[in-house]
């Protein structure tokens, strides 16, 4: 019975103890915030994170919450993910990763900033990159993944990407891909063959710089042109 009564003794002066050491340390004054360590911002600016961080310096730093804080930064439309740690004695510590733009994209009667994983960043504005080419997603649920696709693709041919301005998908992971100078181009699934043998007549005759309409690159092993009239 004694053993029980000195054991439970204990564990309430430890509990005690614990209750305590938190009220001391919680006092205003103690671990006061002196410091905002920001990190990763590009497009986001310092004053939109500070906005919603929204902690004063001389806060007590047991006070602030890193959850609630990562939930509010993590909703700026630049941002992709958000570290909150507290560093003891005086300083929060907030980093960021952004998403990455690859094109613009038309969602709707919208035009939107698309990140690399196909989805839509935010409204363009005037003050944003521009970024080429357009990209109408083909209206299906996988439209995310083949934008993905198409940039992939482009990446593999810069020097045809320097001259597409537009592209609209359809079903079956089909493109048509429009140059700044109007001239058509007709992709499959297997664009990879179809843009390389383009690129091969392009290097050999500058089809992509005549007055040509349209060029059919579905038809395996073959280049369909159509002539402006």
């Amino acid at each position: 019975m004694l053993h029980r009564v000195l054991i439970l003794g204990a564990l309430l002066l430890v509990v005690a103890g614990s209750a305590l050491g938190w009220w001391v340390a919680s006092q205003p004054g103690r671990f006061a915030l002196q410091r905002i360590q920001l990190s990763g911002l590009n497009r986001t600016t310092q004053a939109e994170a500070m906005e919603q961080i929204r902690v004063q310096a001389g806060t007590n730093l047991l006070w602030i919450d890193p959850r609630t804080i990562k939930e509010r930064v993590q909703g700026l439309p630049w941002v992709r993910g958000v570290w909150v740690r507290r560093i003891f004695p005086d300083t929060l510590s907030v980093e960021v990763t952004e998403k990455i733009p690859v094109c613009m994209g038309v969602l709707g009667e919208k035009l939107v900033l698309m990140d690399e994983y196909g989805q839509a960043i935010k409204p363009y504005l005037g003050s944003d990159p521009l970024l080429l080419p357009v990209v109408r997603p083909p209206p299906n649920k996988d439209g995310p993944r083949e934008v993905v696709w198409l940039i992939n693709l482009l990446d593999r041919f810069p020097g045809l990407k320097e001259k597409i301005s537009e592209a609209v998908g359809y079903a079956g992971k089909r493109w048509a891909l429009y140059t700044k100078n109007g001239v058509r181009l007709l992709i499959s699934a297997n664009a990879d063959q179809e843009l390389g043998l383009l690129m091969k007549l392009q290097g050999k005759y500058k089809i992509l710089d005549r007055k040509i309409r349209q060029v059919e690159l579905r038809i395996p092993g073959k280049v369909a042109i159509r002539v402006k009239p």
